[in-house]
C-alpha cells in the first residue's frame, strides 16, 4: 500500500488522493465556503485518509488556495490541528495551489505556473532562488483573469446593457431571472466568491457563440492572465525561452480560451512551451513524489519556508512539570550531553550513567552527531533506536544551540559552519531543526527545550546619537521569528528555555527579562523561562550570586561551569581563552577550577525556592570530560541536599 497521499483544495472543490482512491469534496478554503462549512470538510477529508492509512506514518502535500504565503502560520496551525485531531501521522507539505505545478515535471522549478479557477495567481522560479508570487491575494486585491473576474465581469455587462449603459449582450438572455436579481442575490450572501465565479461558463459560451461583449471580456482576461504571467517571470529573473503550467478552472471548463491564452504567449512572450494542467491532483502527486526519496521527504531549498512548508505529525504528548528523576531531593542534577558530539549517542549515555545524573540534556544539533532530528522526523525504525539508547537515562531537556542560531543570525561566514547557504536558507534550516527539537521532546515525554536563536544586530547595544533603535527591536525580532516555535510548543506542551548568552537576544538579566515580558505578550499561550547560565552572565562583569535572585517561577534551569578571567595586559597563556564581548578573556572550567563563589550560587538558588534541575556543562580545556564532569558533579553534590532539609532544629 502507497503511503503517500494528496489534497488539491482549490477555491470550489477539494480532490483527494490517498490510499482508498481518489475523492471529491467541497471547498475547505473558509474564504469560499464559510469557516464552519471549510472546517467540516477538513476534518472529513482528514479522517478519510487517516482511516485509510490505518494508523501508519505516510508523506502528503496539501496545496490549497487558502494559504497565503505572507503569512502562512494561520492555515498552517489549522490544518495541523485538524490533521494531529483526525488522527493523521507521518510529514505532509502544504503550499499554494501554484507550488506543484511549478515543482512537478515538465518544469522541475524553471517557469511560470499559473493557476486560473475560482481565483487566479502566478508563481515564477529559476531554480535557484525562492520562487516569486504576483497576484494571488483573494477577489479583493487580484484574481484578475479568474473565474471570479470573468463572472463579476460578465454580470455586470449585463446589468449595464438592461439599465442602457451599455451596448447589448447576450449574457442578459443567459442570467436567469434577470441580471438585476441576480446580482441582489450574490450581493446578499455572505460568502458570493464561488457564486460568482460559477458564472464563467456564461460568459464563455457567449463568447464562443459569437458574442463581442463577452469576447472583450475574454481578451481582457486573457491580457491580464499574459501581464500576470509577465511579470512572475521578470521578478524570477527568468532568461532565455521557458516554460508555462496553465491549469484551473477556467482552462478546464473553456479549453478555448486557454489556447487564446497559448497564442499570445507564444506570441509576446519568451514562452517555449504551454502545459496544459488538466489534473491538478496528479500534478501535486507528481511534486510530492519528486520530493521523496527511499522514506525521507524533502523539500528543495529555493522552496522549503518560501512558499512550501513541511509540517511534522507527532501526536502531542502532554508532558508533566520537571522533577528530580531519582531522587526527593528539591534541586536535581543533571549533565549536558553536548561535550560528547563526535562520541556518538552511547557514550554520551555511557558517561551520564556513570557520573550518576538524575537527567540529561539532549542536543539535536547536527554539529554535535548525536541525534539525527531529519532522519528523526521521518524514520519509524530511527525513533525507536533512538528510545532504546536512552532507555538507561531519563532525558529532561531536549536542546539546539547551533542550528537554531541561524533563525535571526548572524548569517555570513560567522555560521558557515553550520550551514553555508543564503540567510533565507540558513533561516529555513534554523526554523525546521527548532521544530525537530520541539518535537522529539513531545515524543519521549520531556517537559522542556532549550533553544537559542541568535541576534539580528549585536551593535544595537551601543547608544547611536539621534537613533531611535534600540535594543527592544532584536527583542521585537526575536518574538516575530520565535513565534511559530512558540505556538509549536505551546501545542504540545512544551516550556522553551531560553539561555542568556552574550551571543544571543537574551544577553544578561535585563534583557532576558524583556524577552520573557514580549514573548509573554505576543504568544500569551507559550511558556517560556530562562535557563540561567551563571558564568555566561558573570563573564560580561554580572555578579554572579545576585544574578541568581528574583526570578521565582521563570527561573526553569540551571547550567553550572566555573570561570577563570584574565585581567592582564600581555595575553593569556594555556588553551580555552575567549572573549565575551570587549572585557578581558575568559575561559571556563570545571567546578572548583575557576573564581565563581558556588558554595553561594547554589545557597541563592535555594533561597529563591529553585527545584528544577542543574546541568553540568563542561567546557573545561585542560581536562577531559568524563573527568571535568565527574569533578563539576561531585562539588554540586556536596553543595545540594540530599532530600528536604529540616531547617534549624535548635
Amino acid at each position: 500500500m502507497s503511503r503517500l497521499w494528496t489534497v488539491d483544495a482549490g477555491g470550489s472543490t477539494t480532490t483527494v488522493t490517498g490510499p482508498a482512491g481518489r475523492r471529491a469534496h467541497g471547498s475547505v478554503n473558509p474564504a469560499s465556503a464559510g469557516a464552519d462549512a471549510a472546517d467540516a470538510t477538513l476534518r472529513t477529508v482528514l479522517g478519510d485518509l487517516a482511516a485509510a492509512l490505518a494508523g501508519s506514518p505516510g508523506h502528503g502535500w496539501v496545496a490549497t488556495a487558502a494559504l497565503d504565503p505572507l503569512d502562512p502560520e494561520p492555515e498552517l496551525r489549522r490544518l495541523r490541528r485538524a490533521a494531529l485531531e483526525a488522527g493523521l501521522t507521518g510529514r505532509v507539505v502544504v503550499s499554494n495551489d501554484a507550488v506543484p505545478w511549478l515543482l512537478a515535471p515538465p518544469l522541475h522549478g524553471r517557469g511560470v505556473a499559473v493557476v486560473c479557477g475560482t481565483g487566479s495567481g502566478f508563481l515564477a522560479g529559476g531554480g535557484e532562488n525562492p520562487p516569486v508570487r504576483v497576484g494571488g491575494c483573494e477577489y479583493l486585491g487580484s484574481d484578475e483573469g479568474s473565474a471570479f473576474d470573468l463572472g463579476l465581469a460578465g454580470l455586470r455587462a449585463a446589468v449595464r446593457a438592461v439599465d442602457g449603459r451599455g451596448p447589448e449582450t447576450a449574457l442578459t438572455g443567459l442570467l436567469r431571472p434577470d441580471p438585476a436579481a441576480v446580482a441582489r442575490d450574490l450581493a446578499a450572501r455572505a460568502f458570493p466568491k464561488a457564486a460568482v465565479a460559477a458564472l464563467a461558463p456564461l460568459v464563455c459560451r457567449a463568447w464562443l457563440d459569437g458574442d463581442a461583449v463577452a469576447a472583450s471580456l475574454v481578451a481582457g482576461a486573457v491580457g491580464e492572465l499574459v501581464l500576470g504571467i509577465d511579470a512572475a517571470a521578470r521578478g524570477a529573473g527568468l532568461t532565455g525561452r521557458w516554460a508555462v503550467a496553465a491549469g484551473g478552472g477556467v482552462f478546464t471548463g473553456c479549453p478555448e480560451l486557454l489556447a487564446e491564452l497559448e497564442r499570445a504567449l507564444l506570441a509576446e512572450l519568451l514562452v517555449s512551451e504551454v502545459v496544459a494542467v488538466t489534473d491538478p491532483n496528479s500534478a501535486v502527486r507528481a511534486a510530492l513524489e519528486s520530493c521523496v526519496e527511499g522514506d525521507v521527504l524533502a523539500l528543495p531549498p529555493a522552496v522549503a519556508g518560501h512558499c512550501a512548508w513541511t509540517l511534522d505529525l507527532v501526536p502531542r504528548v502532554v508532558v508533566p512539570a520537571p522533577r528530580p528523576a531519582s531522587t526527593d531531593a528539591p534541586v536535581a542534577l543533571g549533565l549536558c550531553l553536548a561535550a560528547w558530539g563526535g562520541a556518538g549517542l552511547p557514550a554520551a549515555v555511557d558517561a551520564a550513567r556513570a557520573i550518576g545524573v538524575d537527567g540529561v540534556d539532549l542536543p539535536t544539533d547536527t554539529t554535535s552527531h548525536l541525534l539525527d532530528a531529519d532522519r528523526w522526523s521521518t524514520d519509524a525504525g530511527y525513533r525507536a533506536d533512538l528510545r532504546a539508547v536512552l532507555r538507561d537515562v531519563t532525558v529532561t531537556c531536549v536542546s539546539n544551540s547551533r542550528d537554531t542560531q541561524l533563525l535571526l543570525g548572524p548569517h555570513g561566514p560567522h555560521t558557515d559552519p553550520v550551514l553555508s547557504g543564503t540567510p533565507a536558507e540558513k533561516r529555513a534550516h534554523a526554523l525546521r531543526h527548532a521544530e525537530h527539537a520541539v518535537r522529539v521532546a513531545a515524543d519521549l515525554g520531556v517537559p522542556q527545550v532549550r533553544l537559542m536563536f541568535g541576534v539580528p544586530d549585536l551593535s544595537r547595544w551601543l547608544s547611536w546619537w539621534h537613533s531611535d533603535v534600540s535594543w527592544a527591536d532584536n527583542v521585537d525580532a526575536w518574538c516575530e521569528a520565535a513565534a511559530p516555535v512558540l505556538r509549536l510548543a505551546a501545542e504540545h506542551g512544551v516550556e522553551v528555555l531560553v539561555e542568556p548568552h552574550p551571543k544571543q537576544v537574551a544577553h544578561d538579566p535585563e534583557s532576558t527579562r524583556a524577552l520573557l515580558d514580549a514573548a509573554a505578550v505576543a504568544v500569551p499561550e507559550a511558556t517560556v523561562r530562562v535557563c540561567l547560565d551563571v558564568a555566561n552572565v558573570a563573564a560580561t562583569g554580572h555578579d554572579p550570586v545576585e544574578a541568581v535572585r528574583g526570578w521565582g517561577h521563570r527561573l526553569g534551569a540551571t547550567h553550572a561551569k566555573d570561570l577563570q578571567r584574565w585581567n592582564r595586559a600581555s595575553p593569556p597563556p594555556g588553551a580555552g581563552w575567549s572573549r565575551y564581548g570587549p572585557g578581558p578573556p575568559v575561559r571556563f572550567r570545571a567546578l572548583g577550577g575557576g573564581d565563581l563563589p558556588w558554595p553561594g550560587i547554589v545557597a541563592a538558588l535555594l533561597d529563591e525556592g529553585f527545584c528544577g534541575m542543574i546541568y553540568v556543562e563542561h567546557e573545561d580545556a585542560l581536562l577531559p570530560r568524563q573527568q571535568s564532569a565527574a569533578n563539576s558533579a561531585r562539588l554540586l553534590r556536596a553543595l545540594l541536599p540530599d532530600r528536604t532539609p529540616q531547617g534549624r532544629t535548635w
